[in-house]
């Protein structure tokens, strides 16, 4: 589900399939929140983001990824509130890390959210 995302989302002036290879990378193994939308994707060397918007609440998305993380080998070590109606949720499939970060959509209903992860590396390259 997550590679037909990053399939569609292209900037012009950028190396788009480096990008979209290293976050498919970086993100192997993550699920994103049925019914989201790709709003970017970004990436280097060494980890990935991407940008999604959902038209469900925070309490739904949030809720779906602590159920389904764990359902997919992902351990979650963390979860916090910021105060500002966001939470961050952070887990791990043995040493990989996984960055989610929710909030409120501004001036609407719905929820973004964000996904980082590490660019695994290549233990036979010196």
């Amino acid at each position: 589900m997550l590679l037909a995302l990053l399939a569609g989302c292209e900037r012009p002036g950028e190396n788009t399939a480096q990008t979209r290879q290293l976050a498919g990378k970086a993100l192997s193994g993550t699920l994103a929140y049925p019914r989201s939308t790709l709003v970017s994707v970004s990436a280097g060397e060494e980890a990935a983001q991407l940008v999604l918007s959902s038209p469900d609440s925070m309490k739904e998305v949030a809720g779906w990824f602590l159920r389904a993380l764990p359902l997919n080998g992902w351990d979650v070590k963390r979860t916090v509130s910021d105060g500002k109606g966001g939470v961050t949720i952070y887990a791990e499939q043995g040493k990989r890390p996984l960055w989610l970060t929710l909030h409120p959509n501004v001036g609407g209903p719905g929820t973004s959210y964000t996904m980082i992860g590490v660019v695994p590396t290549d233990s036979t390259k010196r």
